[in-house]
């Protein structure tokens, strides 16, 4: 039990951490007024054009957020950009799998009848986006990291 109090404080009990946390808030506010605002007016009812407008400008954000206040990269190009944009994508994918995996459950194995407790798709939702938070981290951490390695000769 020491060896995870020891993991938990010195990786998620940071101000590194902390950073990403309140930037992956800004960022869902992001996603869900750039949603809104295509969803409502620029392109009414087309979800599937909103939601990758959303996923787009909330990405871009999150990027640069993160790599000005929390990973602080001695530099950015192009490429890293690319990597983290596609670890972003893969997040959302894996995400979004996840919630049907934990609606399925709510649904079938837990037997909640989402008509009688419309508020279980927002918390299954949240829930796997919760899940997702330390493996993104992590993910990130990594994609940083490796673009400030100093090439071996």
């Amino acid at each position: 039990m020491n060896r995870l109090w020891q993991f938990v404080k010195t990786h998620f009990l940071t101000k590194k951490f902390l950073s990403f946390g309140i930037i992956g808030v800004v960022n869902t506010v992001i996603d869900a007024l750039v949603y809104l605002l295509f969803y409502n007016e620029i392109l009414p009812d087309v979800a599937f054009v909103a939601k990758g407008a959303a996923f787009i400008v909330a990405s871009v954000f999150s990027y640069f957020a993160n790599a000005v206040f929390t990973f602080k990269p001695a530099s950015t190009n192009a490429r890293q950009f690319g990597v983290v944009m596609a670890v972003f994508l893969v997040r959302m994918l894996v995400t979004m799998a996840l919630a049907e995996g934990i609606d399925y459950g709510v649904i079938h194995w837990l037997g909640v009848d989402y008509d009688l407790y419309p508020i279980a798709p927002a918390i299954t939702a949240v829930l796997s986006s919760a899940i997702m938070i330390p493996v993104a981290y992590f993910a990130l951490d990594a994609v940083y990291k490796r673009f400030d390695a100093k090439p071996i000769r």
